[in-house]
């Protein structure tokens, strides 16, 4: 696990050819490069009688034939889940990892990666001087959060796909489905 010290997730990010999303508007950028606009979302709700999600299902069918050879479905891209250390795991002498996804609002509408091809079993051993910090959060029932750095491409025939949020709001998502690569968790300087 990495300790982040006055920087942010972007001093993960070593290689030069993996391409940050960590952002809304890295995000709106490679959104813009990748289907040029966003989806006219005020068009694509249902009138009454049509069949329920018709208007989506063919704007993502329509866009996946667009983006159908790109060079940016091959782009390797980063992006941020949040999480918090859960327990103890004594064969791996780490912390099991709980994850969560961590929307960004953007122009576009909400951006919420799909991670796809994680792992089983999601643990991080802490460096020796924030084990310490981290077992007597977890004692006093305040689990640390995290961040998780996922690294990967985008699934090339179901790169993006376009939906309303389950909020109530019924605003636009754009949900960008990524198999991972590799995975980095860091935690804020917890000197406390």
């Amino acid at each position: 696990m990495h300790e982040l010290q006055g920087t942010d997730a972007h001093s993960l990010i070593k290689d030069l050819s993996i391409r940050p999303l960590l952002t809304a508007t890295e995000q709106e950028s490679f959104l813009f490069e990748l289907e040029q606009q966003p989806p006219p979302w005020d068009q694509l709700h249902d009138p009454p009688g049509e069949e329920h999600g018709a208007r989506l299902f063919d704007l993502n069918r329509h866009r996946d034939d667009l983006r159908e050879g790109n060079p940016l479905l091959n782009q390797r891209i980063a992006f941020v889940w949040s999480g918090f250390l859960h327990e103890f795991h004594e064969k791996h002498n780490g912390y099991k990892v709980v994850i969560g996804p961590h929307p960004t609002q953007t122009r576009w509408g909400i951006v919420r990666f799909k991670p796809t091809g994680l792992p089983n079993e999601m643990v991080t051993i802490p460096s020796p001087l924030l084990a310490p910090v981290i077992k007597e959060h977890i004692a006093k029932g305040h689990p640390p959060e995290i961040g998780i750095l996922f690294t990967g491409t985008l699934i090339p025939w179901e790169s993006i796909i376009y939906g309303f949020s389950h909020d109530g709001l019924e605003q636009g998502m754009i949900m960008p489905v990524v198999q991972i690569e590799a995975v980095q968790y860091f935690i804020e300087d917890r000197s406390d």
